[in-house]
């Protein structure tokens, strides 16, 4: 009995067969041939009969039920036989396997001359597969997809609707610019990234949504650190009102001490990461914020304010006690985004070299090094850049 995949299936409001269905879409797509795979394959799995399916399956399956993993699935290969390995694909292999099988649950928008809340929600359901997809895969994988969605969107603003749909479309809009903004910034394409995040900011004010607006402004904030710009970064934290869920309190906060700490204002980060820290311990339920909020988990908090004291570290040369702590809570193998915890374990394998511990930082490195072949981000290579050039001093 696999209990896992049974669980994730449930948890999706999924049927075999609407697994199946879903999943043959995938792969067809992916290979360009008919697939077999059906209710009854499905079926097998759950009941145990089938540990270690096809590799186009298994990605499939992953996509479908939103697994970062096969492992997450309870898909464990028993024994390698020799014919399976002409079916393993590389790492850049598996992202074009997956880019492809994207673009086939993400069709184009047709033209609407009148646009229904329907459609609204279609928008945002492929968001957030775009969403999960640029955490698991880095914004080179997605990039292209968000423009495509949102040029799409843009284009749905001109049909006819009522001022509620208008409003969601709004919602919509901003989302996908965030999207498409972020997974730019991601890639290293800083100039396109912009103009993106003030289309973004804009479809926000005019949303009125002060916490989707506060996750725009603190990703444009991020590229701002990013760049060294941290005056541009606390102008933007400043555009947000105090209007926010509360996990979105504890992320800007965090924010705030990343700008302040590349000035080296050892006074103003701690005030910060203290406003984050505690803001955070009220969070209860972090599933039943707004969607984007849920991605505002304790290890995204550690690696935000590890980030802080990283950049704080560097600007004095002084390590802060709570670095490692942090670091390490953001790189623990039960953290679900493959990019917060690529980063995470990079940033801390050149806390670790700086310190003079290279047993550990050996051991972090390799890690990092691992996880970065399935992430595509020009953050993650610069993060490892920075850990090599750590290793060798």
């Amino acid at each position: 009995m696999n209990a896992l995949f049974r669980r994730a299936r449930l948890s999706a409001e999924l049927t075999q067969r609407q697994v199946a269905e879903r999943v043959r879409t995938l792969v067809e797509a992916a290979t360009g041939r008919e697939s077999s795979f059906d209710a009854g394959y499905v079926s097998r799995i759950e009941r145990g009969l089938i540990t270690w399916p096809h590799e186009h399956y298994r990605q499939a399956l992953c996509a479908v039920l939103e697994a970062g993993t096969a492992a997450e699935l309870g898909l464990v290969a028993k024994q390698v036989h020799h014919h399976d390995r002409h079916d393993e694909v590389s790492s850049s292999n598996r992202r074009d396997v997956l880019a492809a099988a994207l673009a086939a649950i993400l069709p184009p928008a047709r033209p609407l001359s009148r646009l229904r809340t329907g459609d609204v929600t279609a928008i945002t359901e492929r968001t957030s597969a775009l969403e999960h997809w640029d955490r698991q895969s880095g914004g080179r994988a997605v990039r292209d997809f968000a423009l495509r969605e949102l040029h799409a969107a843009v284009d749905l603003s001109e049909a006819s609707t009522t001022p509620a749909v208008h409003t969601a479309l709004l919602g919509a809009i901003a989302r996908l610019a965030n999207l498409a903004a972020w997974s730019s910034f991601d890639a290293g394409l800083f100039t396109e990234a912009r103009p993106l995040f003030q289309l973004g900011l804009a479809a926000g004010r005019e949303h009125g949504d002060s916490g989707l607006l506060c996750h725009l402004a603190t990703n444009a904030a991020r590229q701002e650190i990013h760049l060294r710009r941290p005056d541009q970064a606390l102008l933007l934290a400043g555009q947000v009102d105090r209007r926010l869920p509360v996990a979105a309190r504890a992320m800007l906060a965090a924010v705030r001490a990343q700008a302040h700490a590349l000035m080296g204002d050892e006074r103003q980060v701690a005030r910060h990461l203290t406003a984050a820290e505690h803001t955070y311990e009220r969070v209860t339920d972090p599933a039943s914020g707004p969607a984007w909020t849920r991605t505002i988990t304790a290890a995204k908090v550690g690696s935000d304010t590890g980030f802080a004291l990283y950049l704080l570290s560097a600007a004095t040369g002084r390590h802060h006690p709570q670095l490692v702590a942090d670091l390490r809570r953001a790189a623990d193998p039960g953290t679900t985004q493959a990019r917060v915890r690529a980063m995470a374990t990079a940033r801390l394998a050149t806390v670790l070299y700086r310190q003079g511990d290279r047993t550990e930082g050996d051991h972090h490195a390799a890690q990092a090094t691992a996880l970065a072949a399935t992430v595509g981000s020009a953050r993650l290579a610069s993060a490892l850049t920075d850990m090599r050039h750590a290793a060798v001093r």
